[in-house]
């Protein structure tokens, strides 16, 4: 009461502490206003774009929405956060994650056989002003999968993967992971990979490789698979590390072609030719290695045939849209030759061979749809062929008129 009273009697006192009142208000509002502002749109985030497109076998696919898995032969759109990925023995499947802002690719996962995969996070801020980066993490609690990150030159990507043994933060690049109840094996192909475990981080570089086993540190820096193939990525020129050769049956067509192109976050070698006369189109690489020193040796590469005119492989199923030929001396010094061929369209009247007739090998072509990447990995080839030399490996297409494309050429030596 004496207070007001006070106040009344003095008008300056009290305008004045209207005055402060009033202009701390206004700071209030010229700084939190701003301030949420600034925070809602630097960490408001948007779902990535996810597909995946199933290569072989059937899939299990759980939606977090859902509590009943469905089978998926073909390609699902729109998967989210919290999706539940089941490879069984024999599936084969490609996980792509894009940006949803101008549907870049950020990320493609290849998914083996008998894994099992969760898309935890898969999120890019709403804005362009924002300065987060856009988010992945996968859970891996088992099998095999391919991992590669592409680099952007408008938002940094963070990625990580999670095992039941470690997490691992990756940059631009390509990783691989195998992942069973006791352990985590991490390979570095391109890039570089932080593998943290039990408070322990572990940096890895090209090629290397560690393993963490279960409640322990990461087991330091191993002996890496050394890749036998020189510029099986494409980063490299072409011409300077491969050999480009056609060979017509008419000179007065035209050549086939090579070019390396990017495919999403890979880049290949497209062989492409427009025919009416037999003719093979290829890249070849010397490889001269002795590998009786070598106690396991495995093939990986990615096919993806888009054109093809002759169905399976021609009639003496020589003719495949792509085929490997790997070059080496047995034992006894012999030269041999193992092949590989693919193709997408089949022969309706069912008389074309499924395996080349031509060689001494008659290892059976695979069909692949059009269009997919397929990825090939072969067995131990130290078990199967037991070569004592690799002589050189080439990629080739034949036939009239195709369209194919290879990446990710690896001939892996673990010794």
């Amino acid at each position: 009461m004496a207070g007001s009273m006070n106040m009344r009697r003095n008008p300056q006192r009290l305008a004045w502490t209207v005055l402060l009142i009033s202009l701390f208000a206004c700071v209030s509002i010229a700084v939190l206003v701003p301030l949420a502002l600034y925070r809602f749109v630097n960490n408001s985030t948007v779902p990535a774009s996810i597909t995946l497109e199933v290569q072989q076998g059937t899939a299990l696919v759980n939606r977090p929405e859902s509590s009943d898995p469905i089978g998926v032969t073909t390609a699902l759109n729109s998967l989210t956060e919290g999706t539940s990925i089941q490879a069984d023995e024999n599936v084969q499947a490609l996980l792509t994650i894009r940006s949803p802002q101008d549907n870049a690719i950020l990320q493609t996962v290849q998914i083996y056989g008998n894994t099992k995969l969760d898309i935890d996070q898969a999120q890019a801020p709403r804005f362009p002003i924002s300065a987060l980066p856009q988010r992945l993490s996968l859970k891996v609690d088992g099998g095999r999968v391919r991992v590669t990150l592409a680099g952007s030159t408008e938002r940094p990507v963070q990625s990580v993967v999670v095992t039941p043994q470690a997490n691992t933060d990756l940059t631009e690049g390509s990783y691989a992971f195998e992942v069973t109840n006791d352990e985590t094996q991490v390979t570095v192909r391109e890039g570089q990979a932080k593998v943290g475990a039990q408070g322990t981080v572990l940096v890895l570089n090209p090629p290397q490789r560690t393993v963490v086993k279960l409640g322990n540190r990461p087991a330091g820096v191993l002996s890496p698979e050394r890749n036998l193939v020189v510029n099986g990525s494409f980063r490299l020129p072409l011409a300077a590390t491969w050999e480009v050769y056609n060979d017509l049956q008419n000179p007065n067509e035209r050549l086939g072609e090579v070019q390396v192109t990017t495919s999403g976050v890979q880049r290949t070698a497209l062989i492409e030719r427009f025919g009416t006369y037999h003719a093979e189109t290829g890249i070849r690489q010397l490889i001269a290695r002795d590998v009786r020193d070598i106690r396991s040796l495995k093939l990986h590469f990615v096919v993806t045939i888009f054109a093809q005119d002759v169905p399976v492989c021609g009639q003496a199923g020589s003719e495949c849209p792509l085929m490997l030929r790997l070059d080496y001396k047995d034992t006894n010094g012999t030269d041999r030759s193992f092949l590989q061929g693919f193709y997408s369209v089949p022969d309706p009247d069912g008389v074309n061979p499924d395996y080349n007739t031509t060689s001494g090998s008659r290892n059976q072509h695979l069909r692949v749809p059009l269009n997919f990447a397929y990825t090939y990995d072969s067995g131990d080839l130290m078990q199967t062929l037991a070569p004592s030399q690799i002589t050189a490996i080439t990629f080739y297409a034949s036939g009239h008129t195709y369209r194919a494309s290879v990446a990710e050429i690896e001939l892996l030596g673990e010794q």
